[in-house]
């Protein structure tokens, strides 16, 4: 191929990628800002814990057992005690976010540790009467890669009451579970889970079944919002609707006297082809 055809074939690659360039910034102009995804919620009761605030096991609050007196601290306490400010997520209206804030007053009483989830009722129903479940899970921490790893240990599976919690109300429901005993070096991980009733009884006394499809999308900070459509006279799949109920957690990391710190999962650089 002569020199000349070169020349002629890089100028039209430096052409097309300036048009390309001139596509992207049409699109998406200097201090242009990316749609955010649409939030999508169950219209149902929807619980949070803390757990939500800690991107990985390592950054959860850590608790030292003392085997040799039995004792459980938790460290940090004030730090993990903050109040936390919920997200639209939580709010009647996503598109309009309400100021709301809880403490999880993270509190340890002999072998026990119990604190505060945050409840709010967005089924559109008062309920009189349901039935939230608690779950504890136990897994052993991997201080080196800061990851759980092994068997899940048995934990307690029990039911918390909630009564009167109107349609649109909130409120702090306290949470309590055992604390594991973790050997002289041994790092554990704890759970703490809390799900939300698969039913719910009105004042009336009418049962009200949690049904997945009921669900809300909402683009935060737009007005913009739909429900999506349900068949008429179609009922959802016992196993998948029970999955898909609304959850919450709290996590700790519960560490023997003299445990390793946990560190972080290392990270890979992003290797690009040449």
């Amino acid at each position: 191929m002569c020199s000349k055809t070169w020349i002629w074939l890089g100028i039209g690659v430096v052409l097309i990628l300036a048009a390309a360039n001139l596509v992207i910034l049409a699109a998406f102009p200097p201090g242009h800002q990316h749609v955010q995804e649409p939030l999508k919620r169950a219209d149902w009761i929807l619980p949070f814990g803390p757990g939500f605030e800690y991107r990985g096991p390592y950054e959860s609050p850590v608790i030292v057992y003392d085997g040799m007196n039995e004792t459980w601290r938790l460290q940090n306490a004030t730090a993990w005690n903050r109040t936390i400010s919920l997200d639209d997520r939580y709010s009647l209206d996503p598109a309009h976010p309400e100021d709301i804030r809880y403490t999880p007053d993270i509190a340890i009483e002999g072998e026990k540790i119990s604190l505060d989830f945050f409840v709010r009722n967005l089924a559109n129903e008062d309920c009189a009467r349901a039935d939230l479940t608690v779950t504890a899970r136990i897994e052993r921490l991997n201080a080196t890669t800061g990851s759980p790893e092994g068997d899940v240990l048995p934990g307690a599976t029990t039911t918390l009451p909630i009564n009167d919690l109107a349609a649109g109300e909130w409120r702090e429901v306290r949470v309590t579970a055992d604390l594991p005993r973790p050997g002289p070096e041994e790092l554990l991980y704890l759970t703490i889970g809390l799900a939300a009733p698969d039913t719910f009884t009105t004042p009336n006394g009418t049962p009200i079944d949690f049904d997945f499809r009921r669900a809300i999308v909402t683009i935060p900070g737009s007005n913009v919002s739909w429900k999506e459509e349900i068949a008429p006279g179609s009922t959802p799949e016992p196993n998948l609707n029970t999955a898909r109920l609304p959850r919450a957690s709290a996590t700790f990391i519960v560490a023997g006297r003299d445990a390793p710190k946990p560190v972080p999962p290392p990270t890979f650089p992003t290797i690009q082809a040449r």
